[in-house]
């Protein structure tokens, strides 16, 4: 089945998991980054302060997501959807009015639990369960929706925030979460009819049966912690260096237009990466690119490292955007070819708690370093033993 057959077949199953993407955005690093200088100048916080509220507000979330995260095996779809969509908007509420770092707490981990945690994990679950043979194009095209946002929003933040403010934004993002993305997320799911679509599992049915993990066989084993640290991998060092992104810029004496310009780029390649990544994998197995997907995101380092004139940025962007391509489809599927369907909101949410725990560590690590080039020298060698070590031994078959 090509692309645009896929599509017409499963359009409103699509468009919600693109949909949840795409509001989720609203957590990512890269979007609530763009609002610290107004954040310390308004609060007269010190970056140092401010990178220490947010990390320990991502850290209690990703424990939160271990939790909470399970209980998309049990609970409908739409409830779930409905609920964490509740909690968006009131940390997006929070946000807007906050006068002090317990507020700012507060909404921070409401908008990471909720938007980059949760509503991401709602996306891929649902769309890797309803459709199995297919897992690599599904959430290539859901994935779509981080793309858009990272090609999207930072234009659009930038001229709210300029135009209208930090509160004023904030209150219109929650405005259209609620008015205009829930409303339409409902439409998908009810257009969906999901027992239909779940018939698709017919086929895999004896298989699942015989190869379901659950969440505590795979925490058990040795080999998933040694696999653990590429996964996270792309999250964990690309959230501590966009989170200075400002900084880094600065140090390096490039141009703050030239960051959203490079931003802009690494949203087209990611978009355009998962694209071709997503039936590459339903070809084929993902363990194969598991083993070296993190290879460009290296390399984007060293370019960003070494690198003196403001090209060098433009071409971390394309590697790194190669990498997050293609880790949606590849991880993802991983998860539902080796685990299987049964407990797949649990072990996502295991792996999610740990990779959202990671990338709460990074902003405030990262502000550690005395310098720059030392994290990201840091950031290439976690990169480096992160390929030796799943070169190893890949999870494969149930213990």
């Amino acid at each position: 089945m090509n692309y645009l057959q896929f599509v017409k077949s499963n359009k409103y199953l699509l468009l919600f998991g693109f949909l949840c993407v795409f509001l989720g955005n609203l957590g990512q690093t890269f979007f609530i980054s763009l609002f610290n200088k107004d954040l310390i100048a308004n609060l007269l916080l010190e970056k140092d302060n401010l990178s220490l509220v947010y990390s320990v507000a991502t850290l209690i979330s990703g424990f939160t997501l271990f939790f909470v995260g399970a209980k998309i095996d049990d609970i409908p779809v739409k409830k779930f959807t409905t609920l964490v969509v509740i909690g968006l908007v009131a940390a997006c509420v929070v946000f807007a009015s906050s006068t002090n770092l317990w507020m700012l707490f507060i909404a921070y981990l409401g908008i990471r639990l909720c938007g980059q945690g949760l509503m991401t994990h709602i996306a891929v679950t649902t769309l890797m369960r309803y459709m199995p043979n297919h897992r690599g194009k599904a959430v290539s095209l859901a994935l779509q929706g981080m793309g858009a946002g990272e090609i999207v929003l930072p234009i659009m933040a930038v001229h709210l925030l300029l135009n209208y403010g930090h509160t004023s934004s904030w209150h219109l993002y929650a405005l259209v979460s609620s008015l205009v993305m829930f409303p339409l997320m409902m439409l998908c799911l009810h257009k969906a009819k999901l027992e239909p679509i779940k018939r698709d599992t017919e086929g895999v049915h004896e298989l699942a049966e015989n190869n379901d993990w659950t969440r505590k066989q795979v925490m058990a084993d040795w080999r998933f912690w040694l696999i653990l640290p590429a996964i996270i991998a792309p999250a964990f060092l690309i959230t501590g260096i966009f989170f200075h992104q400002t900084l880094l810029v600065d140090s390096k004496g490039w141009q703050i237009e030239w960051l959203s310009v490079t931003l802009a780029i690494y949203g087209v390649i990611h978009v355009v990466g998962a694209l071709l990544t997503g039936p590459l994998v339903d070809a084929s197995h993902p363990r194969k690119f598991l083993r070296w997907y993190l290879l460009p995101l290296i390399l984007g380092v060293a370019c960003l490292w070494y690198g003196q004139t403001d090209w060098w940025l433009m071409a971390f962007m394309i590697l790194a955007g190669m990498t997050v391509a293609a880790n949606g489809p590849v991880v993802n599927s991983f998860y539902a070819e080796v685990f299987g369907n049964t407990h797949l909101g649990a072990i996502r949410a295991l792996v999610s708690a740990v990779m959202i725990i990671s990338t709460g560590i990074a902003p405030y690590l990262f502000s550690l370093f005395d310098d720059i080039n030392h994290f990201l020298a840091f950031a290439f060698a976690y990169g480096v033993v992160c390929i030796v070590l799943i070169q190893k031994r890949i999870l494969a078959e149930k213990p």
